[in-house]
């Protein structure tokens, strides 16, 4: 039988728990500091973050088993939820559009607030009791609760269905965050001082304008275009997440 030490008991434990986390940052579930706090902690340190871990994986736990019996109920036809669900999903069959809107936010997710599907959805959140609010435990904001809507609502049958009749699946839908590298041209609006030698007025003019950066010893700018397309382009970090259509976030 192997006996271990306390300090071989401290390390295996520190090394499993550095493991959970590091698998959880790349899901998106964890902030990277409390990773790097375990990380360079000491051995008395430790036990005071491992509580603190220990209090997190209890929460994420009991947070996903909410989800998993809330979606239960849906799927069963036991919550008032799910009934509003699916009248909020007849609904935007009856105004229509979803699926460009839906491709807009997948390809241009700045330009979706002009569509009028887009105030037509959220318009429709207040009509079936639904908070359009940000919903801050799963940072939720409204663009995310219309895209997860948009998701399940094409995921079970989207505009050729009778949402009145059937069961409903519920699934999560996807957001990735994404740090993008890249080079672009400016154009700076400023003014040059400096000085300049010489007799001839004209002269000075011509030559400061050729080069004005000759004469240059101070600028002040005031503004400044950003012109051309992106260069040099580089995905640096690329992550995502689930966006879970889950009730607390709609809730009033």
């Amino acid at each position: 039988m192997v006996k271990y030490q306390v300090e071989d008991i401290y390390k295996i434990m520190k090394t499993g728990l550095l493991d959970i986390l590091k698998e959880s940052i790349n899901e998106g579930g964890v902030k990277k500091d409390l990773y790097t706090n375990l990380k360079l902690s000491k051995r008395n340190e430790f036990y005071e973050q491992f509580e603190e871990i220990d209090a997190y994986a209890k929460r994420q736990y009991d947070a996903k088993m909410e989800y998993e019996r809330e979606v239960e109920k849906i799927e069963d036809g036991n919550s008032v939820f799910g009934k509003k669900l699916r009248h909020y999903f007849t609904y935007l069959q009856r105004i229509g559009g979803m699926e460009e809107l839906k491709n807009a936010m997948e390809t241009q997710p700045h330009s979706t607030g002009n569509l009028p599907a887009y105030k037509g959805a959220i318009g429709g959140l207040k009509l079936v009791g639904f908070n359009k609010e940000y919903y801050k435990p799963t940072r939720m904001d409204i663009k995310d609760k219309i895209y997860v809507l948009l998701v399940n609502y094409f995921h079970n049958g989207g505009d050729s269905r009778n949402f009145m009749e059937g069961p409903l699946n519920i699934i999560p839908a996807k957001e990735w965050d994404i740090d993008t590298d890249y080079a672009e041209d400016v154009i700076e609006y400023g003014t040059s001082f400096g000085t300049a030698y010489g007799d001839n007025e004209e002269r000075i003019k011509e030559l400061v304008l050729a080069n004005p950066y000759h004469f240059e010893q101070d600028r002040e700018t005031y503004d400044h275009d950003y012109v051309g397309d992106y260069k040099n382009k580089e995905i640096k970090s690329i992550k995502s997440k689930d966006l879970k259509l889950v009730r607390q976030a709609f809730e009033q």
